[in-house]
């Protein structure tokens, strides 16, 4: 039947796909049935069926049996390679379970490590059996390398699983060595002069009914990419496609608007990486056009970046698409800044909100928005930066407006997802090549929101210090700043913090006189607004304090509101 409706007119009738497809259903289910049913069966021994009995070997006896098998296979697969005249090279890759081989970053101890996991207990029994196999591989022919240790002194996120895999940085770095150990080989095989670049195609996985067709040289490389109607998929077309044209692996970068929606191995390189193969994805030909569909992720995208690839050669083509904001949801941050007051004021109002940056200009055209966006953040931590970035000291994200932002009625509203771990300051602005910043601003760190809630948590069971404008906590070593219903309004005014010691030798010389400390700030700096509550935390000093006098002010005016606390010795 798949035959059938590969080279049929009945192909273009929706009754018989609706057959088709029932027939595919009930197959597979099918298929489900008998393979519980071959799990569960009581069936004979039978040697062409179950091959030698390893039936009371104890854990080593089937280690060794195990790589002696991997032995084998790496011999009959030199066999076919040099019936086909080809070389074969024979890697064993790293893992992470090998001892002493990586040193595991924060990110791969949190998602691509488990003591418990089966893979742990057989890599370490397993792998030096492998190993010990080196030299016996290289006296039998066999081009063997042990890759195990190339990650060695390499703290960079590399593991994406709690299994053996890598991710792209890892690939590179494994591809780049593979290379390097094939080089010597391969000059000395194809001789002197230019060599013919080689193809990794996937024509092995095309249909029969196509894999039959003449082949002929691909066309020029290129497919139509556009995004369905409903967001929710994308669209690749071509004409006058012959069968090479869909061989070679597409690759699809996915940028999301919020780098929190990645999955956590992905959020350091910014982007989800979905490759792909034509034939895997339901790809199909309507008469000499070829075409395929990818579901995309529910979460917002900023941008995406696709095309196809020859590994070791580099993309045939690629394709970005920045996909516009949704005015609907910067509509409802822009309604949510109302109640809110700005962290800097510039030629763009600056907010920081739940670990996001966000910019906006109230009278805004589009030549506002023209030149590129600028931001450096630096952590408190410079063991949180990528390395390549640690000796600089910031992370970099700059951005330009139409991948994270819009128009609307006569404003300019962008936002920026910031990084989880502390951050100490950030610098932004706009920048015009060979001309410099068209203006910057330094903002103070972003409030760590999870600590605020931590705070706030702890403070349920907790009783006031002090009941005013703002309730005051005094919790280890901090003096915490509670309004429950709270707007922008609240925060705009200084915060003044009059601290009295016990024993007036432990203030700084030049205090002494008035015989207190003196620990004022912005709200700003200290702390931050969240579901409508506001929370700000100080740190006190560690000699014995007798009186706290705190509240806010505004210079010529006078105190909104004060409060005294006498502290007990």
């Amino acid at each position: 039947l798949a035959a059938v409706r590969e080279t049929s007119p009945l192909r273009w009738s929706a009754l018989f796909g609706l057959t088709h497809r029932w027939r595919q259903e009930r197959n597979a289910a099918e298929i489900i049935r008998l393979s519980h049913q071959l799990a569960t069966a009581e069936v004979d021994y039978n040697l062409e069926r179950h091959g030698p009995r390893l039936r009371g070997r104890n854990t080593d006896e089937m280690m060794l049996a195990a790589a002696r098998f991997w032995q084998r296979g790496a011999l009959m697969m030199r066999r076919l390679a040099e019936l086909a005249g080809a070389d074969y090279y024979h890697f064993l890759q790293p893992n992470q379970y090998v001892p002493g081989s990586k040193p595991l970053s924060a990110q791969e101890r949190a998602f691509a490590w488990r003591p418990d996991a089966s893979e742990k207990a057989a890599v370490e029994q397993g792998y030096p059996l492998l190993r010990e196999l080196n030299r016996e591989l290289q006296s039998q022919g066999i081009n063997y390398f042990d890759l195990t240790g190339i990650f060695a002194g390499n703290k960079e996120t590399l593991y994406r699983d709690t299994c053996c895999h890598v991710n792209d940085a890892g690939n590179e770095l494994l591809a780049a060595e593979m290379v390097r150990l094939m080089e010597p080989a391969l000059r000395q095989r194809s001789g002197p002069g230019p060599r013919k670049p080689v193809s990794v195609l996937n024509a092995a996985r095309r249909p029969a009914a196509l894999a039959a067709r003449p082949a002929a040289a691909p066309a020029a490389p290129g497919f139509r990419v556009s995004r369905q109607e409903d967001g929710k998929g994308l669209s690749y077309a071509r004409a006058d496609c012959i069968p090479e044209d869909t061989d070679p692996w597409f690759f699809l970068h996915l940028t999301p608007r919020n780098r929190d929606d990645l999955p956590p191995l992905s959020r350091e390189q910014g982007f989800d990486n979905r490759d792909f193969v034509f034939w895997e994805e339901g790809g199909r030909w309507i008469g000499s056009e070829c075409a395929v569909s990818i579901p995309l992720p529910d979460y917002p995208l900023a941008a995406l970046r696709t095309g196809q690839h020859i590994p070791g050669q580099g993309p045939l083509w690629t394709v970005e698409l920045i996909l516009p904001a949704d005015p609907n949801q910067l509509r409802a941050d822009y309604a949510a800044l109302s109640v809110e007051q700005p962290v800097v004021r510039d030629y763009f109002d600056l907010y920081v909100q739940d670990y996001r940056l966000i910019y906006l200009r109230e009278n805004c055209a589009a030549a506002d928005t023209a030149a590129a966006f600028f931001l450096h953040i630096v952590p408190e931590d410079v063991a949180d930066l990528p390395a390549e970035r640690r000796e600089s000291g910031f992370a970099q994200s700059g951005f330009d407006f139409v991948r994270r932002g819009v128009h609307f009625d006569g404003k300019c509203l962008a936002t920026v997802a910031l990084p989880d771990y502390p951050i100490k300051e950030m610098r932004t602005g706009q920048h015009i090549p060979g001309q410099g910043d068209m203006w910057s601003a330094q903002l103070i760190a972003a409030p760590d929101y999870d600590q605020l809630r931590a705070d706030y948590a702890a403070l349920a069971a907790a009783e006031p210090a002090a009941r005013s404008y703002f309730d005051l906590y005094r919790r280890e070593g901090r003096l915490i700043y509670l309004r429950e219903s709270c707007a922008a309004a609240d925060m705009a005014a200084s915060f003044f913090l009059h601290i009295v010691p016990e024993d007036i030798a432990d203030l700084p010389a030049e205090r002494r006189e008035s015989g207190f400390a003196h620990g004022n700030f912005d709200f700003v700096r200290q702390g931050g607004r969240f579901d409508g509550k506001c929370l700000a935390a100080v740190i006190l000093p560690d000699y014995p304090i007798a009186a706290l006098r705190t509240g806010q002010y505004v210079p010529g005016q006078g105190d909104l509101w004060s409060v005294e606390l006498v502290l007990a010795p």
